[in-house]
């Protein structure tokens, strides 16, 4: 039997290495929170998030937003498949946040998608800070 080769990085805040579906949360905040044209060598990485924070929320925003991050994820990230997205209030000063959940493929990567997780959090769209809360 193999075992699960599950990639690993650094905690941006902590600087400790991190594995798993908390990887796939910062993972998922970099590359949503990560404007077009920022990263030099890689100039058509990250989301146009950005671009839509100072709007009023409506069900057209809403749409968009949906649409650009689900983009976002499916062009960078092959270890997740987003099948729910909620925008959330984070606070009573009205915080935004997007509640989300989908499938974790742990060597989606190497293109294999047999082994499969759920996975889900609640991302802060404001600053670079994730809340990773395991899906009921």
């Amino acid at each position: 039997m193999l075992s699960t080769r599950y990639r690993s990085g650094i905690d941006r805040f902590t600087g400790r290495v991190i594995t798993g579906q908390v990887h796939l949360a910062q993972s998922l905040a970099t590359i949503w929170l990560t404007r077009l044209g920022e990263r030099v060598m890689l100039l058509d990485f990250g989301s146009t998030l950005r671009r839509h924070l100072a709007e009023d929320v409506t069900p057209s925003l809403a749409l968009e937003l949906y649409t650009d991050l689900t983009e976002a994820v499916y062009e960078w990230e092959p270890e997740y498949r987003v099948s729910e997205m909620q925008l959330v209030s984070l606070t009573r000063l009205g915080g935004l946040g997007l509640r989300h959940a989908g499938l974790y493929y742990p060597e989606g990567r190497y293109g294999n998608y047999d082994i499969v997780e759920p996975f889900g959090t609640v991302a802060s769209l404001a600053a670079y800070e994730t809340t990773a809360r395991r899906a009921a």
